[in-house]
């Protein structure tokens, strides 16, 4: 009994002593990022210039205290910290705009996350998955208009952000009565409470955050919507094709906040849950 016990609290002992190792060595700083193009040691020397939008619960500027914050705000203060980058400086653009403000290097990553897709494959790289969102579809209070599925969407005004994966869904439909594209959601959300829009069509935890901030909003979120598959994907961040080693970086530093628990303890604090960090296909 004794030598058993005395084996047990060595296995404890020396796995706690692991444990301690591998908490030390979370960081991601010790790593080489020198496939070549240099992108990596550029941002170590002279700083990086991430980009964001209007765009919460992901990406937006606290009104009362100026700061920069949301779920991928948070995520990229721990990347840049655990990859040793000092000097970071936040870009908040249009979120239309970051495409091309980031192909014409003046910035070096698109934090506001994205779903990867064909066209964006051709002029931007992506780092490894984030977390996953799907579409919600929003409607005036009570649903006047019956909405409940992509068919009803027919003769109807929808409303979208414009450069979003569903502004790419939408605009290849004939049949509407109207495509609205805004650049925040906030305007979106208000033309559907003022009667101005049919349908607005957003990401699930955006409507969520906005509903529960404004609970007496004239307005809800289709509880019955089927998504279609196109709407689910991971969240994901963009940088130029050429920019590999940094890429490197960040895909690493991200896979390791997945793994620790720090990923989960960020994205339920704007609503998510740790569903979102395991993506399961939707069928049509």
């Amino acid at each position: 009994m004794k030598l058993t016990s005395f084996v047990l609290a060595s296995v404890v002992a020396g796995v706690m002593s692991a444990s301690a190792a591998w908490a030390g060595d979370i960081g991601v700083g010790n790593a080489t990022y020198d496939g070549g193009d240099g992108s990596y040691k550029r941002a170590i020397a002279d700083g990086i210039t991430l980009l964001i939008a209007a765009d919460p619960p992901n990406t937006f500027q606290d009104e009362k205290t100026k700061e920069y914050d949301g779920t991928d705000v948070r995520i990229f203060r721990e990347i840049t910290k655990r990859l040793g980058i000092e000097k970071v400086t936040w870009s908040l653009i249009p979120f239309d705009a970051m495409v091309p403000t980031l192909l014409s290097n003046r910035g070096d990553v698109i934090v506001d996350n994205l779903h990867e897709n064909e066209k964006r494959l051709k002029v931007l790289a992506f780092t490894g998955p984030s977390y996953w969102y799907g579409s919600g579809v929003t409607v005036a209070k009570g649903n006047p208009l019956n909405i409940h599925s992509w068919d009803d969407f027919a003769g109807k005004t929808v409303g979208t952000l414009r450069g979003s994966v569903n502004h790419g869904l939408l605009e290849k439909r004939t049949d509407l009565k109207e495509l609205k594209l805004y650049t925040s959601n906030e305007a979106e959300f208000s033309d559907i409470i003022a009667g101005r829009l049919d349908v607005g069509m957003e990401d699930d935890i955006k409507v969520g955050q906005f509903l529960k901030k404004h609970p007496d909003a004239a307005m809800e979120l289709v509880s019955d919507y089927k998504p279609l598959p196109e709407e689910y994907g991971y969240a994901r961040y963009a940088l130029r094709k050429e920019d590999v080693d940094l890429n490197s970086a960040i895909s690493r530093a991200l896979a390791e906040i997945r793994a620790d628990g720090t990923m989960s303890a960020i994205i339920k604090e704007f609503g998510y849950t740790d569903r979102n960090l395991w993506f399961f296909p939707v069928d049509k």
